[in-house]
């Protein structure tokens, strides 16, 4: 498992497969936040905050998941401290106005943990195919959309191909659109900064630039 400290508020930790494996858990047990894989994140959690002497006991504490290209995990840990305040003013409200809370989803003190959004700020997103005729067939739609930019990745680890589809100047008007129909050839994962930035540093980069186009042309 490796922690980095992104910022003050915020740490990162990867937790590989077999760190998984030798304590008996799978992405489905995280994911659907089975007892034995929440008590697991709880003590990397604990451990990872602990290394870089983050405080977890603060008022506003998420926690994002993502599944990296060789099936590692990433987890990120943030605080905010703007939150924070804005709930430590609503906690001493509470308690002049002698309000009380009744169940656990009315707590203040929240810790969320989430799947990785599908949604890209950056107009950026990241497509994993079994094989290179599987990537062909969406290259083919690709290839003659204007203002998309395509790269290609290969993961020898899981000998799956993943296809970056960007956003370039002067796009269609229907680039969601056509993102969104790319899912019949493909599987879209998680598309944050860190996935990103784990694909271009631990994969194979077979092309750089308009991969739609070339493999359109080469598997036509």
């Amino acid at each position: 498992m490796k922690i980095r400290k992104i910022n003050d508020t915020t740490i990162n930790c990867i937790i590989t497969q077999d760190d998984l494996k030798k304590h008996g858990i799978d992405l489905d047990d995280l994911f659907d936040r089975r007892k034995n894989a929440v008590e697991f994140i709880r003590r990397i959690i604990l451990k990872a905050a602990s290394s870089v002497n983050l405080n977890i006991k603060n008022d506003y504490t998420s926690m994002r998941i993502s599944v990296l290209p060789d099936q590692s995990v990433s987890l990120t840990i943030s605080q905010d401290p703007v939150e924070s305040a804005k709930i430590r003013e609503h906690k001493e409200l509470a308690a002049e106005q002698g309000e009380r809370k009744r169940d656990d989803k009315e707590v203040i003190r929240q810790t969320s943990v989430r799947r990785t959004s599908l949604t890209s700020e950056s107009g950026t997103y990241v497509f994993q195919f079994s094989s290179v005729m599987e990537t062909a067939k969406c290259c083919r739609i690709l290839a003659s959309c204007r203002g998309i930019e395509t790269s290609l990745y290969f993961v020898r680890e899981t000998g799956a191909y993943y296809l970056l589809v960007a956003k370039g100047t002067d796009p269609s008007e229907d680039y969601s659109s056509i993102v969104l129909s790319l899912n019949e050839f493909g599987s879209m994962v998680s598309c944050d900064e860190i996935t990103l930035a784990y694909l271009k540093e631990h994969s194979d980069c077979i092309l750089r630039s308009r991969a739609a186009q070339q493999i359109s042309e080469i598997y036509s």
